[in-house]
């Protein structure tokens, strides 16, 4: 699924980036990178996401770029500190 088809407060790990060199980079130095687990924060234009605990703003446009698999609850590092 994309980047930008996420539900808000859902974690994925990104899968895939179908950009160009310059966008690719672009994502990569904002921390969007294959392997990475990322969390919608909300959805719009632009859309908030949270990677490393920090929030950033990305354009729709580049997020449908993104190819993302919803990570499973139990096994999310994102959310391994939120005992309850």
């Amino acid at each position: 699924m994309r980047l930008d088809e996420l539900a808000p407060r859902v974690c994925a790990v990104v899968r895939s980036v179908e950009t160009d060199d310059e966008d690719t980079l672009r994502l990569k130095t904002l921390g969007i990178c294959v392997g990475r687990r990322v969390e919608l924060v909300r959805a719009g234009n632009p859309l908030i996401v949270k990677i490393f605990g920090s929030r950033l703003g990305l354009s729709a446009e580049l997020a449908r770029r993104v190819r993302v698999e919803i990570c499973l609850p139990d096994h999310c590092a994102l959310h391994e500190n939120e005992a309850v």
